[in-house]
């Protein structure tokens, strides 16, 4: 039997929440402690007392393809874009229209890019985003920041959320219709885009 769409947001919040601490973690110890800890000890918890919410992305490994995700509803232009970067650019791209697919994958797979609608469905895409950056630091998946993103924004949707406009994840803001050279000017710098203009030469040419 289908789960109720409720229950299904329940049960995604709670993944990308924080993970609970074990019974009995942060308790005082029964022993008493040291007087002098060891000097590694001090910048561990330092580190664990420090914010966690990330504020930059983690670098694309060089040498590898990188995979992009797509999530947007409509077939056409998720189409579009999926064409546009297999054509100028060595990327691997995975598309889904269920924002709930794309959370799973995203916690499966260490992608190096989002493509994210501004609303998919029931989720918008910026609290996509949210969910997935939330279970990245919370240790659910594959890496410990959430990838860059790029929203495509349709005429009626609302405007990006305040705080995601100062995120320096966020790479930019497409508006429909979509222009291929704007779109491949706003993956630069996590994949090598071929020149559009540049004709390619014929081998046999050559001879």
């Amino acid at each position: 039997m289908e789960i109720p769409a409720e229950r299904k947001w329940r049960t995604l919040r709670k993944i990308a929440s924080p993970r609970e601490k074990v019974p009995g973690e942060g308790m005082p110890p029964t022993a008493p402690a040291p007087e002098a800890s060891p000097p590694e000890t001090a910048p561990v918890a330092a580190r664990e007392s420090a914010p966690t919410e990330p504020t930059e992305t983690e670098p694309v490994p060089s040498g590898g393809t990188v995979e992009i995700l797509i999530v947007h509803p409509v077939a056409s232009t998720a189409r579009l874009i999926r064409e546009t970067l297999q054509n100028f650019t060595d990327c691997r791209v995975v598309t889904t229209a269920d924002p709930l697919r794309a959370f799973e994958l995203a916690l499966q797979k260490r992608f190096g890019l989002f493509l994210f609608a501004m609303q998919s469905g029931e989720l918008s895409g910026p609290l996509l985003y949210e969910l997935i950056s939330k279970a990245c630091t919370a240790g659910r998946g594959p890496r410990r920041l959430a990838p860059a993103v790029i929203f495509v924004r349709e005429k009626g949707d609302p405007q990006l959320p305040e705080a995601l406009t100062r995120d320096a994840r966020v790479r930019d803001v497409l508006h429909k219709p979509i222009r291929i050279e704007r779109l491949l000017q706003s993956v630069e710098g996590v994949l090598v885009v071929r020149d559009p203009t540049a004709k390619q030469e014929d081998p046999q040419q050559e001879r």
